[in-house]
């Protein structure tokens, strides 16, 4: 006699898991910098901002000109760029 086994009901989608809260959040240090005194009179760049986040040791350089927000190393997709850019608003 073939050996058979009960049918199971379907299963049930995974509910979704609410976002991890970060107790101790770690907030980068933002200096805002005269864009024509480092660039020069002619500079093209509206906005110049550094941002360093404690454990790393090289701060983002996240630059405002006509091509838009983008950090010098990491572009447009930087996490840098926003606090930049609220640093300036």
């Amino acid at each position: 006699m073939p050996r058979t086994t009960p049918s199971r009901p379907p299963a049930a989608p995974p509910t979704p898991h609410a976002p991890q809260i970060d107790l101790f959040p770690v907030l980068p240090a933002v200096e805002v910098l005269e864009a024509r005194a480092l660039a020069g009179p002619r500079t093209g760049v509206a906005h110049l901002v550094r941002v360093r986040w404690n454990p790393e040791p090289v701060p983002h350089l996240v630059f405002h000109d006509r091509h838009g927000w983008y950090c010098q190393e990491h572009g447009p997709a930087c996490r840098a760029v926003p606090v930049a850019q609220e640093a300036v608003a």
